[in-house]
């Protein structure tokens, strides 16, 4: 989805990286004198876990930009260097670089991007673990996140990765998603319009359903959400701060714009002409959220 926000905001992934931040969950949790969480601490110890998947492909990607900007200041320096005090074969003309700087330049780049590459990736499965020791010491699961159910999940959280399940074709993500959080195309779930929404009763029987299906499932194995799987999907619960809530907001009501624009045609100001009556009052409400949400989003990230 292209809004004209980060991709971060736009994947959900908007939570504080630095390392001081993870280590103060961590140790808010490791506090904890009993076996048992109370649900706000349960969401925490989820929090750092999804906190420490950052995606790896992505990070690598990262990683090798700045050895490349390495590379490009100190090859600039270098020539700077060999024209300023080297000997030219040609008088009046430039310094040949040696080739043996050249590439000390490209491999200690190289080796700068793929170093911090590895000390970040130590570091982030380092945390994962400490973070699945806390969880199991609460007798939880950390790869199967609703084996007890979706009770640390916010509606919205929920309702986006409904919208991504609607949206995806037959496949293994989205028969995982459909395995891990009870999702099924015969529920009450419904793009353009929406036909739920956070906190009302209508979201709370669409929870029913859900856990319903995965005890109906649950003889059934349930597929792991590893490191690397939370990395590249987002399936793990998370803190329903205000921003993430827009965040998910954000998605599942311009997915629904999306539909609506693919049923009803593009130009928004004949739905009223294109659109069925009972459904007029829900595009419109959808139409004027994205809108709105995004706007929000758009100040937030400028400010």
């Amino acid at each position: 989805m292209s809004n004209g926000l980060p991709q971060n905001l736009l994947r959900g992934d908007i939570s504080p990286s630095p390392d001081a931040w993870l280590a103060g969950i961590l140790d808010r949790v490791e506090r904890l004198k009993t076996t048992a969480f109370e649900i706000g601490d349960e969401r925490v110890a989820w929090e750092g876990l999804a906190a420490s998947c950052t995606p790896p492909v992505r990070r690598l990607g990262a990683f090798l930009l700045v050895g490349f900007a390495y590379f490009a200041a100190v090859t600039a320096a270098v020539v700077l260097f060999y024209n300023l005090f080297g000997t030219a074969a040609v008088e009046g003309g430039g310094v040949a670089v040696p080739r043996k700087a050249f590439y000390a330049t490209m491999i200690s780049s190289l080796a700068l991007a793929l170093g911090a590459y590895a000390v970040w990736l130590a570091k982030s499965l380092r945390s994962y673990g400490a973070f699945s020791r806390i969880l199991r010491r609460g007798g939880l699961d950390p790869r199967r996140p609703t084996a007890r159910g979706l009770e640390t999940y916010s509606d919205e959280q929920l309702l986006a990765l409904r919208s991504r399940y609607e949206r995806l074709p037959e496949g293994k993500l989205r028969a995982r998603l459909g395995r891990t959080f009870g999702f099924d195309e015969e529920d009450s779930f419904a793009l353009g319009p929406l036909s739920v929404l956070p906190g009302t009763f209508e979201m709370a029987a669409l929870r029913v359903e859900w856990e319903t299906n995965l005890l109906l499932r649950s003889g059934e194995p349930m597929p792991e959400v590893s490191w690397w799987t939370e990395g590249r999907t987002g399936l793990l619960p998370r803190q329903a701060d205000e921003t993430r809530r827009l965040v998910y907001a954000l998605r599942y009501t311009a997915d629904s714009v999306r539909e609506l624009k693919r049923r009803y045609g593009y130009r928004t100001d004949r739905w009223h002409a294109t659109v069925p009556e009972g459904k007029l009052f829900g595009a419109v409400r959808d139409y004027e959220d994205s809108l709105r949400i995004q706007a929000t989003l758009s100040r937030r990230t400028r400010g």
